[in-house]
């Protein structure tokens, strides 16, 4: 159980996640629309072991859909699924903003 240091918050947006590669593990990571937090969850739907970086993005729901077969969901619930055919929810990660040299930059805690 760690964080990893992934990038400077300056490259994310809260517009289209961003992929990245955390010790062997795909996650994306978005701003939140509020609170200068980041979201961290998962580029895998669960449903059908597809990558979400393509889905659609909604900043204001905090939810993710599928672009394979439109599963939705909800990463400020901690990945509940609101629309099928996924029935379990997507791993989310917390994260952490650190100043560094002044600089601001995610860690994610993956256990």
């Amino acid at each position: 159980m760690s964080y990893f240091k992934v990038c400077s918050l300056s490259l994310l947006s809260i517009d289209k996640p961003q992929k990245f590669t955390v010790d062997g593990l795909e996650i994306l990571l978005v701003k939140a629309l509020t609170d200068n937090k980041v979201w961290a969850f998962d580029n895998n739907c669960n449903h059908s072991d597809k990558p979400l970086e393509k889905g659609r993005w909604d900043p204001e729901k905090a939810e993710i859909t599928c672009p394979f077969h439109k599963a939705v969901f909800n990463i400020a619930e901690n990945g509940a699924v609101k629309q099928a055919p996924a029935c379990i929810p997507l791993p989310v990660y917390q994260t952490e903003i650190r100043q560094e040299n002044n600089e601001n930059i995610v860690y994610v805690f993956l256990d």
